[in-house]
């Protein structure tokens, strides 16, 4: 009879061993191609925040040397000095930020639910004022990237908008607004930034072209604070509102993006030469501005990277000894076995095909499983690895408190998710890692079979 007949007949026949190492294959099987998934989500992940955040730098206030202008430190990036880092060859795309003080006009903020300034007469100044915040395209700004705002009706602003905003969808339901009505601001007095001559103080009618959710209503202290009550809009409008033309603009910051992030050392090399008072300013690497992401990330990893190892050693051993109690069980068919003249190799190969016939099975309805189970470990495993992550970023800040604004919000931005598939690929490393389970737990459970002499093997039998 051959091998495969024999083990054929032998996981048949022996339908409660079978049905045992059926449970035990398919539930290394389930776990493994759970972690292998989840692996696979976190480095997709990780590639595609790379490309967003690897792949560009900001120039901003050195703020050990430059407060800003205004009482409240707005920033004063020259247009001479971006206008010098675009000609650099490799950067493709740029988004300026500006922030516009104004005075909303017939419309509500939304409200904090749970104050945490207590009122006072001098706040009430202050119930129309808000930031208006001018962006070259919106679609660039590190909070959508981050995913601390996510646009959800309409479209981003572009360099080619006048008179456009978005603003957040509780601000749009609390004062009835859709897509294309219209809000009116007017230049605040209570601006932080002394108006110059070309300031604009008639009101501007400014269209609403998309809106976007996202909420730190757990971290705000204040009204002007909420995401909720941030008002988005194109640079041409903020810079009308500040007086400002193209050359004499001064940004808040500015940020320039690659196409590859592997050019960013080169490119951060020509930028540091170029003739611009780097006392004043400085460069910052996107990807610094995402502490508690890169943290959460790699919090992740180690994770999932334990995982894996766990469930291979933890596999081995379980398969291992169980095999060792069915092998020691088998001994009067060994001893059989050899007696008829078959070889060691060829006992010890029937065992590996054993399992490889249940494995068939196993292995194929833990497709069915992971699908079921994958997701939501990943999901919990996200939400260890975010704790870590908030945990570095506070570690990082040393003591110092950070703002509740939105623009803050990207440096505690942790990962919110991953999207963990099950494919067929992943189904061929379970058969990779699950066959090298197979073949090591077999080879150890059956040393006292390659040890032991055939005469010692039948002397066992009786």
């Amino acid at each position: 009879m051959s091998m495969i007949k024999r083990a054929w007949y032998y996981v048949t026949r022996k339908k409660s061993k079978s049905l045992l190492m059926f449970l035990i294959l398919f539930g290394i099987a389930t776990a493994t191609i759970s972690g292998i998934a989840i692996k696979k989500a976190t480095v997709d992940t990780r590639s595609k925040l790379n490309q967003s955040i690897n792949a560009s730098f900001t120039l901003e206030n050195n703020l050990q040397n430059n407060m800003g202008v205004g009482s409240r430190g707005l920033g004063n990036v020259p247009a001479s000095a971006v206008e010098q880092i675009k000609s650099i060859d490799g950067i493709t795309e740029v988004n300026a930020s500006m922030l516009g003080e104004v005075d909303l006009i017939d419309l509500q903020k939304v409200k904090l639910t749970n104050p945490r300034v207590q009122y006072n007469e001098s706040l009430e100044a202050y119930k129309n004022f808000s930031d208006l915040e001018g962006m070259t395209d919106s679609s660039l700004d590190n909070k959508f990237i981050s995913g601390v705002l996510s646009l959800s009706k309409g479209r981003h602003i572009t360099k080619e908008d006048t008179q456009k905003v978005l603003v957040h969808e509780e601000f749009a339901e609390l004062n009835d607004l859709k897509l294309h009505d219209k809000i009116y601001v007017q230049a605040s007095v209570l601006s932080s930034v002394p108006p110059n001559e070309a300031v604009t103080k008639e009101k501007m009618a400014l269209e609403i072209i998309g809106m976007f959710s996202g909420s730190n209503m757990d971290r705000a202290t204040t009204e002007h604070e909420l995401v909720e009550n941030a008002i988005i809009s194109d640079m041409q409008t903020v810079k009308l509102l500040r007086g400002y033309n193209d050359t004499s603009a001064i940004y808040q910051n500015v940020n320039f993006y690659l196409n590859d992030p592997k050019e960013l050392p080169t490119i951060l090399d020509k930028v540091g030469k170029l003739p611009i008072d780097w006392s004043n300013y400085q460069i910052t690497k996107s990807s610094n501005d995402y502490p508690a992401l890169t943290a959460s990330l790699d919090s992740m990893d180690e994770l999932i990277n334990k995982m894996l190892i766990g469930i291979i050693v933890i596999s081995a051993i379980i398969l291992s000894l169980v095999l060792a109690f069915w092998v020691n069980g088998r001994i009067h068919e060994t001893g059989v076995l050899l007696s008829l003249g078959v070889s060691k190799i060829n006992i010890i190969t029937q065992y590996v095909v054993e399992l490889v016939i249940i494995a068939v099975v196993s292995f194929g309805l833990s497709y069915f499983s992971g699908q079921a189970i994958a997701q939501k470990i990943g999901d919990s495993m996200v939400q260890q690895a975010s704790e870590v992550g908030a945990m570095s970023a506070q570690q990082d800040l040393g003591g110092m408190q950070l703002g509740a604004d939105p623009n803050s919000g990207t440096f505690t931005k942790t990962l919110d998710g991953i999207d963990v598939s099950i494919t067929l690929a992943e189904m061929g490393y379970v058969w990779f890692i699950g066959g090298l389970i197979i073949l090591l737990s077999v080879s150890i459970s059956s040393i006292f079979i390659i040890r032991l002499k055939p005469k010692e093997i039948l002397s066992k039998m009786s």
